[in-house]
């Protein structure tokens, strides 16, 4: 149950409205947390606009950055995120199997660059001071330092997700399959 008030499309102010609005059809139908971010609308603009653009930038393929999305929602226990990311690492042909053993030191199907990114993910969100200078060289096999920027941007959003859903109770919507069926992942 959310704590924040119902969200009154009414008594926004236009520009927060029709940012909403966009952001609804740019970044996909999650209303829950875009309403949540609509009471701070420079959160809503900067956070969901980056979100936008990193998606069409394509820095990191879509395959990694849900390995990597689901990998930190699951090391922090984050619900909301794994009930959203496990249909869509499932759409990049990681099977089942592998998604529920994805924090086991083996993962059935992954490979060397899966589990580069599996690894940083879980590093990023536990333990970032772990991250040593030959985990780094690593990462830069696969990834440019742009890349690992990128990378780690999107995996230390998913900490900040989780405490500001949980915080405040945003529900998490039913919205995967309509994005799937829509090609959006």
């Amino acid at each position: 149950m959310s704590r924040l008030s119902p969200h009154d499309p009414a008594k926004l102010d236009p520009a927060t409205a029709a940012l909403l609005d966009q952001l609804l059809t740019d970044y996909g139908p999650y209303a829950n947390m875009l309403n949540a971010f609509a009471p701070r609308p420079p959160a809503l603009k900067h956070l969901f606009s980056y979100l936008v653009e990193s998606r069409k930038d394509g820095l990191i393929t879509p395959r990694h950055l849900e390995i990597a999305l689901l990998t930190a929602s699951k090391a922090h226990a984050c619900h909301y995120c794994v009930a959203l990311h496990e249909p869509k690492l499932a759409s990049h042909g990681i099977s089942q199997e592998a998604i529920d053993h994805l924090l086991d030191p083996e993962v059935p199907g992954l490979d060397e660059h899966d589990l580069v990114v599996r690894d940083y993910a879980v590093l990023v969100t536990l333990t970032p001071n772990h991250v040593t200078d030959a985990f780094y060289a690593r990462l830069q096999r696969f990834y440019s330092e742009e890349q690992i920027v990128e990378l780690t941007i999107r995996i230390a959003l998913c900490s900040f997700f989780k405490r500001f859903n949980e915080a405040l109770g945003v529900a998490a919507e039913d919205v995967v399959a309509l994005e799937l069926a829509h090609g959006e992942h």
